[in-house]
């Protein structure tokens, strides 16, 4: 797996396929955040560290749904956060920040930065998927969604 660039598939590459960005340093976690999405019918585009989330808020339509790990080379997911709240394209995203600091500042601090949600790892994928659906039921359709 190509950790330096992220991989790009069509944003809502079907009639109503949801679409995600999952933001993972980890190639382990990253790989079963996909597969666990796949199954359930998503369009998945994955970035390995903060600099290539940037470039995919940057130059990629906005995703159904980002997920998005806390610690992260180069840029941190609050960064990463920061950057979606202040994308005309990608503002209302919901986002669901993972990560295994379980600090009350740290879930403070994401949520002030603007994440919908957090989750702790390890994280049960039956809850995470459920969250992740309210997320997206919540949102209007993105474009290329009908």
């Amino acid at each position: 797996m190509d950790t330096t660039q992220p991989r790009d598939l069509p944003a809502g590459s079907g009639a109503g396929t949801p679409t995600a960005l999952v933001v993972e340093d980890s190639e382990h976690v990253a790989y079963l955040l996909e597969h666990m999405l796949e199954r359930e019918g998503f369009d998945v585009l994955v970035a390995y560290n903060g600099r290539d989330a940037a470039d995919c808020i940057a130059r990629q339509p906005a995703r159904d749904i980002v997920l998005l790990d806390v610690m992260l080379p180069y840029r941190d997911g609050f960064e990463i956060v920061r950057e979606i709240r202040a994308s005309a394209t990608w503002q209302t995203t919901p986002v669901i920040m993972l990560s295994a600091r379980s600090m009350e500042d740290d879930v403070v601090r994401a949520l002030e930065a603007g994440a919908n949600d957090y989750v702790m790892k390890p994280y049960n994928p039956r809850e995470l998927l459920a969250r992740i659906r309210r997320h997206i039921a919540s949102q209007p359709l993105r474009a290329g969604r009908a």
